[in-house]
């Protein structure tokens, strides 16, 4: 068995136990796992608690037939995407032709010749993998997409707030500074671009990391969508904590995108406040706006990148999606963790806004 099977997991639905025996016994020789569900019904319970790589389902069975279970399993969001291998003495091109058509990949027939079993579950296994590697590709090129189209826009839209209020090149000796940094910050988030390709594979460069530091760097960058909205910052931090972190992304993919969802989801004239405190070996971080909140369901899919996340903001703002996931990414890569709670306007209209919590190690443990 090559590396493709060998944690293959295959779920055996059919109401003859000799069936289930003989298809068991041709599938645990090869090393598959296996489960074994007696009929249709029983089916849905068992794959509530195990979600298995393929199904091999009997087409004739009492109470819930193959066809009407695959219905079931193709209009769920959770088992849509598993292969289904119908199990049939039919070979009648009408009930072919009514499987396929309900999203059955494939059919064995009965009596079963073990080396055409075989040949079929790899073959869809192989399939199913190939869609999978297709999909974390596509994922990455639009993480990577998401950080080049909003995260370099803050450096230049601080280099455009500075170069807007610079009313003579006189002047310019001033803002040098401010305009370096947000230089400086762009040209590392094209190196950031570059390093994400290899973010599973590679350490990133974890360092002590000024908390106080790099959200002020965050503000300064993103100055113009405070300033649009009027939003206040409210930040309670000793300036002694440290955090360990990757510099570049931890300003530009994690405060950058958790200040611009903040942002874009507060009203004009209110304020977002930020607290952290130390507790052990760890630094507890809270950021908290007053703003609409978010569904249930939303906040249920909110670091899923294949879930569309995107809404407008309370100003008219346009969003990708795309910012939780790749937050979560980072802030796990740092060996922290993340948590979002949120009350949802529409359901508590007396307080609601999402606050994001951030456990990151502290500095002096690097």
């Amino acid at each position: 068995m090559n590396n493709i099977e060998k944690d293959a997991r295959i779920l055996i639905v059919d109401d003859t136990p000799q069936n289930t025996q003989i298809l068991g016994t041709i599938l645990l020789k090869e090393g598959y796992k296996i489960n074994v569900a007696r009929n249709g019904r029983h089916a849905l319970d068992v794959i509530e608690k195990i979600l298995p790589d393929i199904i091999l389902l009997d087409v004739m069975m009492p109470e819930l037939d193959g066809f009407e279970t695959c219905k079931i399993l193709k209009a769920s969001q959770k088992t849509k995407e598993i292969p289904v291998i119908f199990l049939t003495a039919r070979t009648d091109t009408e009930d072919l032709v009514q499987g396929f058509d309900l999203g059955a990949v494939d059919y064995v027939t009965k009596p079963f010749n073990s080396t055409e079993l075989l040949m079929r579950v790899r073959t869809h296994l192989e399939l199913k993998l190939s869609r999978e590697m297709i999909e974390t590709v596509s994922n990455e090129r639009k993480e990577l997409l998401h950080v080049l189209c909003h995260d370099l826009a803050n450096p230049f839209n601080a280099m455009i707030s500075v170069l807007n209020i610079a009313e003579d090149y006189s002047k310019f000796d001033s803002y040098k500074k401010d305009l370096l940094s947000a230089a400086k910050s762009g040209t590392e988030i094209i190196k950031l671009v570059r390093d994400m390709r290899s973010l599973e594979e590679k350490k990133l460069n974890l360092i002590n990391t000024s908390l106080l530091y790099s959200i002020a760097q965050s503000y300064f960058l993103l100055g113009s969508l405070f300033s649009k909205k009027n939003i206040e910052l409210e930040v309670n931090i000793d300036e002694d904590i440290e955090i360990i972190a990757e510099h570049s992304s931890f300003i530009n993919s994690v405060l950058n995108n958790i200040f611009t969802n903040a942002i874009k989801f507060s009203y004009p004239d209110s304020k977002i406040v930020v607290n952290a405190e130390k507790k052990g070996r760890y630094a507890y971080i809270s950021i908290r706006d007053f703003g609409i909140g978010i569904s249930e369901n939303m906040l249920a899919n909110l670091f899923n990148i294949s879930k569309n996340n995107s809404r407008t903001g309370t100003s008219g703002e346009i969003g990708t999606g795309f910012g939780m996931p790749i937050i979560k990414k980072f802030i796990n890569a740092y060996g922290g963790e993340i948590e979002v709670f949120s009350q949802d306007e529409a359901l508590n209209t007396g307080s609601h806004g999402t606050e994001v919590k951030l456990k990151l190690q502290l500095g002096e443990n690097i």
